[in-house]
């Protein structure tokens, strides 16, 4: 059921879009039409001919025909909005939210495990990465190519090689691993909730965990609020905050 309802859906909001593009091809063909026409009727002008036949029947039927389309995509508005409302309905069911919740469980399940698997993979390989970049470039250009590298002036005085390694693009980046670290607190998560774990349990253990997570988010507000406070605190000590 929820499939039909959502390729019903899907099948209006497709038959919206074409209409909105045929209604700027339309737009834009009767515009041409249009245009055509006026230099159609200034070469008559300073001619003295007649305006070739059919030309101002070529711009009535290029306009009517982007009235149609504004027609045709306004007539498919009351489809649109009852095809939304019959989806939307789904939601309404209890018992289709609870089976629809037990699909999108499993679905999780998997791609959390497949994410976790491959950012531990990843997460072991940076720092390796980053000690032999630093290895290679000082072998490189601090060893091997030294003499030409001193060749070269960087603001007044010989070049090194760690001009060049570094920087912040590079794979011994302090920034990089700066992210990883900000990104393993989120897939690495041990919180049941920010993990996701416990949203794929059944209710009645989500129902009772709820207490003692609410306790342990207080606990996080707090600490989060004494380090604001204490950061106010220092800058206005040195000046740089005023209330």
């Amino acid at each position: 059921m929820a499939e039909d309802r959502w390729q019903a859906l899907q099948a209006v909001v497709s038959e919206m879009e074409r209409l909105t593009e045929l209604f700027y091809e339309r737009t834009e063909a009767a515009e041409d039409a249009r245009l055509e026409a006026v230099k159609a009727h200034a070469r008559a002008a300073d001619s003295g001919k007649a305006v070739p036949a059919g030309m101002g029947a070529k711009v009535q039927d290029a306009k009517l025909a982007v009235d149609g389309t504004l027609s045709a995509f306004r007539a498919n508005l009351p489809r649109l909005a009852a095809a939304r409302r019959s989806y939307d309905a789904l939601f309404d069911d209890r018992k289709f939210i609870t089976e629809y919740r037990a699909a999108v469980s499993v679905e999780f399940l998997k791609r959390r495990a497949a994410a976790v698997k491959a950012f531990k993979a990843l997460d072991a390989e940076i720092p390796a990465l980053a000690e032999l970049y630093t290895l290679l470039g000082d072998f490189t250009l601090n060893g091997l190519l030294g003499d030409v590298v001193a060749d070269i002036e960087f603001n007044g005085e010989p070049a090194n090689g760690n001009l060049f390694t570094e920087n912040t693009d590079s794979w011994a980046a302090p920034k990089l691993s700066e992210a990883l670290s900000a990104v393993r607190r989120y897939v690495l998560s041990d919180d049941p909730i920010k993990g996701g774990t416990l949203l794929t349990e059944d209710l009645g253990t989500i129902a009772d965990a709820l207490p003692a997570l609410a306790d342990q988010r207080y606990e996080e507000w707090q600490d989060k609020l004494a380090a604001s406070r204490m950061e106010m605190r220092h800058a206005s000590a040195l000046g740089s905050y005023s209330h």
